[in-house]
């Protein structure tokens, strides 16, 4: 009886142990699949956060490239020298009687301020071209006369273009439009050109911005030195002030076609005094207003006269024989006025 009492003791104890052992085995194995869950869990948050990091270091990798595009952009180049031997406005206009009006006329249409029509007129012989410039939506110089309709699709008085728009449509749907900038390349193209400017606006906040941006575009440009071929038109003793105080341009001409000219000696001497107290190199006036017994007034005072706007040959070459000594044109080139 007590041997089998023994026998059940052994039996239970036996397997409470390996009950026990089960409990144990059963636990560890949870832990550890608890344990490769949770493994896993954190093998896809590393995975996450090297996809996040990379994501980030390719973010700002790329940020730091466009900061850098941007800043060669941006860079302003080290200024160019002048090239040795390149004439000055002054030298180039004393060997043209003609000023072609807004870069020249072309297939019959003048005042278009176009690629083509500097180029059709340089090959004929031009040298000295008129240019006029207006300001752009966004604040940039380009050549044109007026925001009047007709000549760029879109383009008007209420409808004034950013450069982007203005670069983006021809001129009469075929012709090439310029702004400033692209005006400074061309001179750069060919030394042996110069610009007279003609800007049109006489208030000192618009002249102000005119001006800024003309030489903004030629140190963007590292191309200063053009300037000594730019001749700037001033249309009054006051405008002349306001150009001058934003930058000293090295040659001037004043113009008298929004100045008042009272068609007197007294009048015309004033305008020749005011010239030579300022280094003004020359005055420009409209052809019906010249009068030969003022070129003793002008000579004394070494001032040029220029006269606008003469497309005859014969009343070009009449006028040139009274003394004055250029007109400006749209359709003469300097061939057309040899005797």
């Amino acid at each position: 009886m007590a041997k089998n009492k023994v026998s059940h003791s052994v039996i239970y104890y036996k397997r409470m142990i390996a009950a026990v052992l089960a409990l144990i085995i059963l636990s560890l194995a949870g832990a550890s699949i608890a344990l490769g869950v949770k493994l896993r869990g954190t093998q896809a948050e590393l995975s996450n956060a090297q996809g996040e990091l990379m994501r980030r270091d390719l973010a700002e990798a790329e940020q730091r490239a466009a900061e850098e595009a941007e800043r060669l952009r941006n860079a302003i180049p080290d200024e160019r020298t002048k090239p040795a031997g390149e004439k000055n406005a002054v030298e180039i206009l004393e060997e043209s009687p003609v000023v072609v009006h807004a870069l020249g006329e072309v297939d019959g249409i003048s005042g278009l301020n176009c690629m083509e029509g500097f180029l059709l007129h340089y090959n004929s012989g031009a040298r000295v071209f008129e240019a006029d410039l207006r300001m752009t939506l966004d604040g940039q110089l380009v050549l044109r006369h007026d925001w009047e309709g007709g000549i760029q699709e879109g383009v008007d008085t209420t409808n004034i273009p950013t450069l982007e728009e203005f670069r983006a449509k021809p001129i009469m749907d075929k012709y090439t439009p310029l702004s400033f900038r692209d005006l400074l390349l061309l001179m750069a193209e060919y030394p042996d050109v110069c610009i007279i400017t003609d800007t049109k606006f006489t208030d000192a906040e618009t002249v102000t911005m005119q001006f800024n941006a003309m030489v903004e575009d030629a140190h963007a440009l590292g191309m200063s030195y053009l300037f000594d071929r730019i001749i700037v038109q001033v249309y009054s003793p006051d405008h002349f002030t306001v150009v001058d105080g934003v930058h000293h341009f090295p040659y001037y001409i004043y113009t008298l076609y929004q100045d008042y000219f009272g068609k007197t000696e007294d009048s015309f001497r004033n305008k020749c005094v005011f010239c030579q107290e300022n280094n003004i190199m020359g005055l420009t006036l409209n052809a019906d207003l010249w009068d030969a017994d003022y070129l003793p007034i002008s000579n004394w005072r070494d001032i040029k006269v220029y006269l606008h706007t003469v497309n005859d040959v014969d009343e070009a070459k009449r006028l040139l024989r009274t003394g004055v000594r250029g007109v400006y044109s749209d359709t003469l080139d300097p061939a057309d006025l040899k005797e």
